[in-house]
Formats: C-alpha cells, sequence, structure tokens
C-alpha cells in the first residue's frame, strides 16, 4: 500500500545513534540542524536533561503550501523558504529544546517539561503564530502557514521511531484538517491514518475507471423562476463504500496532486452531459485553492471545452476565498484570461473570508455566491441586513449575486424581493445524476413551472 507524502517518515527506519566519541554532531547543510539520523540521540539527551523525570514532547512541523512555493518560485526560493522558517523555529526555543530538520519542509522540536503542564500546546501555538508570518521571497510575499503536530512521552520509554511516527498520525490530522493548526496524538488516528492511506491508492484507480461522476444542482432565476443552469458536484460512487461526497475525497485528492486530473475527468463528462441540455444553460464548477494558482488552468480548461464543443460563456469557474489569500496576483493572472476568452467566474462563499470587499475590488468577478450561512439566519433582523447589503453591492457592482443552501419557500421569497437574482438549494433540486438531470430539463421545458421542480423532492 502506498503511504502518503506527508506520513514517508512513517517509514523511516531505526535512527542510527551517533558515537559519543564524533567531535561533530551532523548537520542539515541547508538550515544548519541536526538532521533526523539525530532524532534517537537527541531524545535520550532531553530525557537526560536535569534533576527530576520529565515527559518528552515530539513535536512534528509541516509547511502547509511549501510545494506551492517551490512550483511557483523555483527550488531556490524554496530553500530560502526552508531556512527561514527554521530560523523563526529557533527563536521558538529554549536552551532544553532540541531541533531538527526532517527532510524536506518538516521539522521536529523534543520538549521537555513536567506532566500536565500544558507546554506542547503552548508551544504549538507559538509555533503557528511565528512560522505564519510572511516571507519575502525573490521579491514575491508569500504565505506559507504550518501544521503542526505532537506526542507526548510520559514514561521515558518511548522509541524514537513509534514517538515521531506518532507525532506524523497528528500533524497529518491538523493538515488534513485544513492546516494552519495543532492536533494533539491519539490512538484512534493510527486506524484514520491506515484508512486515508487506503482511501489514497483507491482514489487515483478510481480516477482512471471513471468511478468519480458528476452530479449536478439546479440554479434557477429567482425572479423569473426559469432554470438557468447546473453546478457539477462530484461523487465517488467507490467499489466498496459506495457514494461518497467531495468532502471525503477532494482533499485527498490535493494531497496527491491529483485534483487537475479530477477536475478535468469531471469536466470532460460535463461537456458530454451539457451538450444534451438546452444552449442556454450553464455549467457552474468549483477549482481548488491549488488550481487557481496554476498559470495553465485557463489553457487546459479551454482545451476541454473546445474539444467537448463547448461554448466558453456557459461554463462558469467558482473560486472561494480561500483561493485567494494564498497569492491574490496568481489568482488575477487565472481570472484575466478565463475571462478574457469568456468564460465567466464567480466568487464563491462569499462573506466568509476575511477581505471579500477588498478582493471585490482588487479583481474582476462576473458573480457572487452568498455563504449559505447567511441563508440559514434569513429570517432574523440581521440576517437579512447583511444579505440585503451584499446584494445591493452586487447590483452596484454589476455582479448578480446567486444564493446557495435554499431550502424554504418563504426564504425563496426573501431573496427574490431582496433582489437576489439566482437561487440553488434543496428547494428546487437536490443534486442529481446526469440521466436524472436530463430529464428534469425536459420536463421543466415543457413545463417550466417553479412549483413542479419543488414538488419533485
Amino acid at each position: 500500500m502506498r503511504v502518503p507524502r506527508w506520513a514517508e517518515c512513517l517509514l523511516s527506519g531505526p535512527t542510527q545513534q551517533l558515537s559519543s566519541e564524533t567531535a561533530t554532531a551532523p548537520q542539515d547543510p541547508l538550515t544548519g540542524l541536526p538532521p533526523r539520523s539525530m532524532l534517537a540521540e537527541l531524545l535520550t539527551e532531553t530525557r537526560l536533561q536535569g534533576q527530576l523525570p520529565k515527559t518528552v514532547s515530539l513535536l512534528v512541523v509541516n509547511l502547509d503550501r511549501f510545494k506551492l512555493v517551490n512550483d511557483l518560485c523555483g527550488h531556490a526560493a524554496g530553500d530560502q523558504v526552508l531556512r527561514v522558517a527554521a530560523e523563526r523555529l529557533r527563536r521558538t526555543t529554549d536552551e532544553h529544546m532540541r531541533l531538527l530538520h526532517l527532510g524536506g519542509d518538516e521539522f521536529a522540536l523534543l520538549v521537555p517539561h513536567m506532566r500536565g503542564d500544558g507546554m506542547a500546546e503552548s508551544l504549538a501555538r507559538r509555533i503557528l503564530d511565528t512560522v505564519s508570518l510572511p516571507i519575502d521571497v525573490c521579491g514575491r510575499v508569500v504565505d506559507v502557514g504550518a501544521s503542526v503536530g505532537f506526542a507526548v512521552d510520559e514514561s521515558g520509554t518511548s522509541a524514537a521511531t513509534d514517538l515521531l511516527r506518532a507525532a506524523c498520525i497528528a500533524m497529518s490530522r491538523a493538515k488534513r484538517d485544513g492546516g494552519g493548526a495543532f492536533c494533539a496524538f491519539e490512538p484512534s488516528m493510527d486506524v484514520d491514518l491506515r484508512d486515508r492511506a487506503a482511501l489514497e491508492d483507491d482514489l487515483r484507480s478510481g480516477i482512471q475507471r471513471g468511478e468519480i461522476i458528476a452530479y449536478y444542482q439546479p440554479i434557477f432565476s429567482l425572479r423569473s423562476a426559469d432554470l438557468v443552469g447546473f453546478e457539477s458536484l462530484a461523487r465517488w460512487n467507490h467499489p466498496q463504500r459506495g457514494m461518497l461526497d467531495p468532502g471525503t475525497f477532494i482533499p485527498i485528492a490535493e494531497d496527491l496532486d491529483a485534483i487537475n486530473d479530477l477536475c478535468f475527468t469531471l469536466l470532460r463528462q460535463a461537456c458530454r452531459d451539457l451538450r444534451s441540455w438546452p444552449a442556454h444553460l450553464t455549467l457552474s464548477i468549483n477549482v481548488s485553492p491549488i488550481q487557481i494558482c496554476d498559470p495553465d488552468l485557463p489553457l487546459r480548461l479551454l482545451q476541454i471545452l473546445y474539444a467537448g464543443g463547448i461554448a466558453p460563456g456557459r461554463l462558469i469557474v467558482e473560486i472561494t476565498e480561500s483561493a485567494l489569500v494564498r497569492d491574490v496576483e496568481l489568482a488575477r493572472a487565472t481570472i484575466t484570461s478565463l475571462r478574457n476568452a469568456g468564460v465567466k467566474v464567480a466568487l464563491d462563499d462569499f462573506g466568509t473570508g476575511y477581505s471579500s470587499l477588498h478582493h471585490l475590488r482588487e479583481l474582476q468577478f462576473d458573480r457572487i455566491k452568498i455563504d449559505r450561512s447567511f441563508i440559514e439566519a434569513l429570517d432574523g433582523f440581521a440576517g437579512s441586513k447583511i444579505v440585503k447589503a451584499i446584494v445591493d453591492l452586487g447590483q452596484s457592482l454589476g455582479m448578480p449575486v446567486t444564493a446557495e443552501g435554499i431550502e424554504t419557500l418563504e426564504q425563496a421569497t426573501m431573496l427574490s424581493n431582496l433582489g437576489c437574482t439566482y437561487g440553488q438549494g434543496f428547494l428546487f433540486g437536490r443534486p442529481l445524476p446526469p440521466a436524472a438531470t436530463l430529464r428534469m430539463v425536459i420536463e421543466l421545458e415543457d413545463d417550466p413551472n417553479l412549483l413542479r421542480a419543488v414538488g419533485q423532492n
């Protein structure tokens, strides 16, 4: 079974202890820190400090967006980021702690402390704050960030490899939950890790076998009740686990660098389905934060559209604000290229990011999608005021607003009265497989009645 990249440390063999007679401890030439091979020896040294036996925690630090720096700025820039990260980690330590470079974008920190004093958690928070500060690399400011996992040895008997394995598992959990966080190891995580490794193996082959399929959720005009398009949502028809939603496998695809394969496979399928729909219906697709920073994305999307005989104007690319935080300039270039080719671009989950207005000012979008959390609060005074403000903002900028997560007729009516242009949600229809989607299109063409669509639920 293939072991994920972020857990390569789990396969490392027993560390080799250096002879106490060695004059100079080895150092990693890039960071000046002790390498992975010193872990067992430094763990022993840490345990022997002081008069009283102490608990030792091992923290593993992984840089969240290091690969993106390497891909976009080159390996020299990546080396610079590693040196800066190493120096920042040094500043978080004291003379009792031991810092190592495990290799690549991973570091380890051995911390002696008293049992139950919260030292590991406190240090992890300090590391996240320090490492997450912007870094100036080759004239470009990048926000790398980090994920931290730690394991605690209270008995003083854990082998270095076992402690490292546990800390790596906890780090992978922090990264899987979105990064920029820390996590303590729990035994149940070991089972989860093995399950994830199995899913990773299955995902690559599943993409090739066509197990990932596109479902389509309808989008209606709130004024005319006309069907205007569909949003494509990925579903994995796993041969053993059944139908899996995207929250289960999209993060795995991103970690495996398989997100492009997945996205383009789904788009090719969607183009085949789209040819059976009336020409006025649009297709909305989601692209990940990793993809929006890829300068080749517009060309790849257009190649698939042209090969499928689909006009670029029928495609709407939805981008979340988290994608823009990574690198606004790269996102700007991608958005400009897409719009110049006729593809529309929507800002998804509007209102959940910390700089929504900044992004609307700096970047050109064709649509705004209101996050479902605001629709859920629509019946409250503050909720309706916020939605009204977003709708008015969209109108002033010439950007139609789509509300997602509509579940009741009351919500649809309120949104229409507030001036919201489009709506989608369980009220109008759940995501459907291609055949059912086509049947819905045909029925609505014959009888374009909103209540009929609602009645299908």
